[in-house]
């Protein structure tokens, strides 16, 4: 009991004596009362912490759970990866569209549980091809170069990972 009690008013006198050796270093001015404040949140921490072992009750922060937190967030990741796939897909659709080509399918896979947006692959579909009087080519090889040189403008892929089906 006397090396907890002791240790924690160690903690307490070490954190009291960074924040004055901090304060006295740092310049008056805004930043200076930010940094007051943090020091005061962070020396609250330390005398409340094992304020619970030694009133007797054995409290455990350990069994707080925090599962249901990064659920949400990996929903809300996920999700946002979605939106940002569809806004790409529709992206590129419209500039191929008033490019002069009509009917082609555009499909993004991208990996929707990762915290950076990250395209796998972008597949783009010709077999129902129509090609308009403002289109610049009628050859499909042609066809092929412009759609990827669209593709590669607006998404950041290389061009390996850009398939044509016909």
């Amino acid at each position: 009991m006397f090396s907890t009690l002791s240790g924690w008013v160690l903690s307490i006198a070490g954190v009291v004596s960074l924040s004055v050796i901090v304060e006295l270093i740092m310049p008056e001015g805004n930043l200076n009362k930010y940094i007051r404040g943090v020091f005061s949140f962070i020396i609250m921490l330390v005398i409340i912490a094992p304020l619970p072992s030694l009133v007797g009750k054995n409290f455990d922060f350990s069994n707080i759970s925090l599962e249901g937190q990064y659920q949400l967030q990996e929903d809300y990741i996920y999700q946002m990866n979605v939106y940002k796939t569809q806004a790409l897909q529709n992206d590129i659709s419209n500039q191929i569209k008033q490019s002069g080509y009509d009917n082609v399918v555009v499909s993004v896979s991208s990996e929707n549980y990762s915290s950076q947006f990250k395209i796998k692959a972008i597949y783009v579909e010709l077999a129902n091809l129509v090609i308009n009087g403002q289109a610049q080519h009628t050859n499909i090889v042609d066809i092929e170069k412009e759609i990827l040189q669209i593709i590669l403008s607006r998404a950041n892929v290389d061009e390996a990972e850009v398939h044509f089906e016909r």
